[in-house]
């Protein structure tokens, strides 16, 4: 990177420096060609994770978004999207957004990611964690997963499809599920797929071109609804495209598919409805709206880091900890403040001019 472009960005507050034990400088936007969440340190740069296109119609938007003569289809994953990366010999951790996140950080060097990183000390594992983590719902039988999706080979460039399967199997790091290989004009089989991922209950699916130059990802109405149905109930603090999206996002599907509309309209109206009813009873009952977390950590210090970030959003409280096995397991609550100071207001008889 130029550091006429680097200290530019700094002037002109597109990128800053974050406290920490890290020095670092992360693109808090993207700045003439540097993507948002880039990170510098020192003279290594680990380049923020581009956005894939989403398409709403499967075999027009394969047309022309797609390019090459063979797709590979993997399952997309709904955690925390996050990269993984060496520096100076350590292994770090760094959101979207480009912040270092000491809770995945931990994690990460928990997963024997050493002969990768010593091997490949200039390549970036991007993924997503699920599991019992600070972002993500809470999991039974296990702690937390990283599913990888992508290696950048250092340069903002990532691996050919086959060529980060093979690597990531021979160091034993576990891949995003695959879904098949498919020829790029095979619309019905990529079709088939579609309706079974939806009838699974899976998030959808990204759609890569062979070398890794071209991709989208096409998402399911069974996933659309259910983030309806988890948000509903904290719709102040969510932005309206949120729903905006899912809403229109399913009904491509639907239309595209021609499922059942009474039968998802019935779904979209309860996932509304129903999250939303429970938030305004008790919010009338003088209750906050809230939704519960658990992480499990070693070292104590990155359960204030985890605080001192979430801060800023929501209001954190946390419900319980014990010490076991070497780890202390935390239990918290996210309260939404907006959601519930204003419903609180509503159910006391505020009254709105609009």
């Amino acid at each position: 990177m130029e550091i006429a472009v680097l200290k530019e960005g700094l002037k002109r507050g597109k990128a800053d420096k974050p406290p920490g034990e890290l020095q670092y400088i992360r693109f808090r936007e993207g700045f003439r060609s540097v993507e948002r969440g880039t990170v510098v340190i020192g003279n290594r740069v680990i380049w923020g994770f581009p956005h894939i296109k989403r398409i709403f119609t499967l075999e027009k938007g394969l047309k022309r978004n797609m390019t090459g003569d063979m797709f590979y289809a993997e399952e997309k994953i709904d955690g925390f999207n996050i990269r993984i990366a060496s520096v100076n010999g350590k292994i770090y951790a760094f959101s979207r957004g480009g912040f270092l996140d000491m809770f995945v950080t931990e994690k990460a060097r928990e997963m024997k990611l050493e002969r990768f990183f010593r091997d490949n000390p200039g390549m970036v594992l991007c993924g997503e964690m699920i599991g019992n983590t600070p972002y993500t719902e809470p999991a039974d039988g296990f702690d937390v997963k990283l599913f990888v999706f992508d290696i950048d080979e250092g340069d903002g460039d990532y691996f050919p499809v086959e060529q980060r399967y093979n690597l990531l199997k021979r160091y034993g790091i576990e891949s995003v599920p695959k879904l098949g290989r498919f020829r790029s004009d095979d619309y019905s089989g990529l079709r088939r797929l579609a309706l079974v991922l939806n009838r699974g209950k899976k998030e959808g699916m990204v759609l890569k071109s062979a070398d890794r130059q071209s991709a989208v990802k096409y998402v399911t109405p069974w996933a659309d609804v259910d983030d309806i149905a988890k948000a509903s109930g904290m719709l102040f603090d969510m932005p309206i495209g949120f729903y905006y999206q899912r809403v229109l996002r399913s009904a491509m599907f639907i239309n595209d598919f021609g499922m059942d509309r009474d039968g998802y309209a019935r779904k979209l109206g309860r996932a509304f409805y129903d999250g939303l009813i429970d938030a305004i009873r008790r919010a009338g009952d003088g209750e906050e709206i809230y939704a519960d977390f658990e992480i499990r950590i070693k070292d104590k210090a990155v359960w204030n880091d985890v605080r001192r970030h979430m801060s800023k959003d929501v209001k954190i409280e946390e419900i319980s900890r014990k010490e076991f096995d070497g780890r202390t397991r935390i239990r918290f609550r996210k309260i939404y403040k907006r959601t519930t100071k204003t419903l609180m207001a509503y159910a006391a008889g505020k009254g709105i001019t609009d």
